[in-house]
């Protein structure tokens, strides 16, 4: 079986789970479609660029006029022109592809039409504000509910994203929760440090990060031993530093900005208390089921995060992790202080979360859950395994 995976900007640094899928899903037997190269490093595959549509190069209300057409011929705005397709095609029959994987729903809608052609099985990811957030544009829902359908199935990180897409009226043929999961080998428990935190994400509203820090700072100032390590960037970590140093603990915090994965999991492994406080943001938009809360766990960290996503449906509230509900400041930083007063308490969630991880998130075992479903389409299809 040979798999075409679709990937909007490949070698993404926040989109490891996709690189991942590149190089290791199928035994890496993969080729790759995508649109924009962010610099990716990895194992050398067959790939493919795919053009951006010539009207979206026009002023924005010219261009608005050909998406609108190209809407109501094709189902989507996104899909390539004639040309470009048979490019797309080409390239596919010319690597012997046998099924079609996209990453995000609306790279399975763009992709829809080449699959349909071919007669090869499509197969789209559902990770997050593919499934929230967009399903605000009409436009969106109108193509999903037009071609999701048509397609062999969906995976989802998360069941509540399915939930949401059912609400919208898009229906499909299978559906399976399979998260991203983690690499359990690299992330792994080391010697914990009992006074240090970690957070890790992008500083956009969905993480609020300026909640974790007027957390930390309640926190801090009863246990000014503490200190929390914060990875990431964007556009709010200007303002969380401004706001570290007014709530009088930017000392005690580490804003290292983006790591690459080996250094990240080294934070973990010391880590005792990983902290993510996500909430649904003011355009909608919500997370999956967050890696790296999965990289947390499989590194035996006790979670403290929200009733937020996917988060409930996999960290067990009081038995791996502590939730509260999203904004409640006063019940996130009750959470940690319960913890701070408690070590035993933290050495449990820790090792009661590693234990689920190794069950439930080695990206193996969920390959081969992916696996199993998409040979079983090839199968269908009569195509050779």
């Amino acid at each position: 079986m040979r798999v075409a995976i679709v990937t909007s900007q490949l070698g993404k640094r926040s989109e490891t789970f996709v690189t991942r899928h590149i190089e290791s899903l199928n035994q890496g037997n993969n080729v790759v479609l995508y649109k924009i190269d962010q610099g990716y490093s990895g194992d050398i595959k067959p790939s493919y660029k795919i053009s951006d549509n010539w009207w979206n190069r026009l002023p924005g209300q010219f261009a608005s006029v050909f998406k609108l057409l190209h809407l109501l011929i094709h189902n989507d705005i996104n899909i390539p022109e004639h040309s470009e397709r048979k490019k797309i095609a080409e390239f596919l029959g010319e690597n012997n592809v046998d099924i079609i994987l996209a990453e995000y729903g609306k790279l399975g809608c763009m992709i829809q039409p080449v699959a349909e052609e071919l007669n090869l099985p499509l197969f789209t990811y559902f990770r997050g504000h593919d499934a929230s957030t967009m399903l605000k544009s009409w436009h969106v829902k109108y193509s999903y509910k037009k071609l999701i359908h048509k397609m062999n199935g969906v995976f989802a990180v998360s069941p509540h994203l399915l939930d949401n897409l059912k609400r919208v009226g898009v229906t499909w043929k299978q559906a399976h929760v399979i998260p991203s999961g983690t690499d359990t080998q690299e992330f792994y428990p080391d010697i914990k440090d009992p006074k240090l935190f970690l957070s890790v994400g992008r500083f956009v509203p969905k993480k609020a990060p300026d909640i974790t820090i007027k957390a930390f700072a309640i926190v801090n100032k009863k246990h000014p031993d503490t200190k929390l390590i914060m990875i990431g960037d964007g556009p709010l970590l200007d303002n969380c530093k401004l706001l570290a140093k007014s709530l009088n603990v930017y000392e005690s915090i580490n804003f290292t900005g983006s790591l690459q994965h080996n250094a990240i999991s080294e934070y973990m492994s010391r880590s005792s208390i990983f902290l993510l406080h996500s909430v649904t943001d003011a355009n909608g938009n919500t997370e999956g089921f967050p890696s790296v809360i999965q990289e947390a766990m499989a590194s035996g960290c006790a979670i403290i995060s929200t009733n937020h996503g996917g988060i409930p449906y996999f960290v067990d509230h009081q038995k791996t992790g502590l939730l509260s509900d999203e904004y409640n400041i006063e019940k996130f930083t009750e959470n940690v202080l319960d913890l701070m007063d408690n070590t035993e308490l933290v050495r449990e969630l820790g090792k009661r979360a590693r234990d689920y991880a190794m069950e439930h998130f080695e990206y193996r075992k969920l390959y081969n859950k992916v696996e199993l479903v998409m040979r079983e389409s090839v199968k269908e299809n009569g195509c050779k395994l």
